[in-house]
């Protein structure tokens, strides 16, 4: 005879719903820069990941900071249209530069 296991150790079965996702509040901050009017994208997403499936509807070269419920966790750019990459810089730096043929990255993101 199998013992019986507490409720707190019982195995989901395989018709069980799994539990959802959590899902963070995300934002991202855009300064008004020359290419675009200052402004911030409020989200919710399971991942930061998800801020760059926003950012890319933006033009390349603007800046934003992305912010994980309050707290700051990177900077990033956009960094070309036609094939567009990101840099990414810690949340103390902004990304200074795209780099290109002649240039190399900033400091902050060797």
């Amino acid at each position: 005879m199998n013992p019986q296991l507490p409720d707190e150790t019982t195995v989901p079965t395989p018709d069980a719903d799994p539990a959802p996702p959590q899902k963070s509040a995300l934002m991202l901050h855009y300064d008004d820069d020359g290419i675009g009017l200052k402004k911030r994208l409020l989200f919710e997403a399971a991942t930061p990941a998800a801020a760059l499936e926003i950012a890319a509807g933006e033009a390349a070269g603007r800046h934003a900071r992305l912010f994980v419920e309050g707290t700051p966790l990177c900077s990033l750019v956009k960094a070309g249209e036609d094939n567009p990459f990101w840099i990414i810089a810690a949340s103390a730096g902004r990304p200074t530069c795209a780099p290109n043929s002649t240039s190399s990255l900033p400091d902050d993101l060797s």
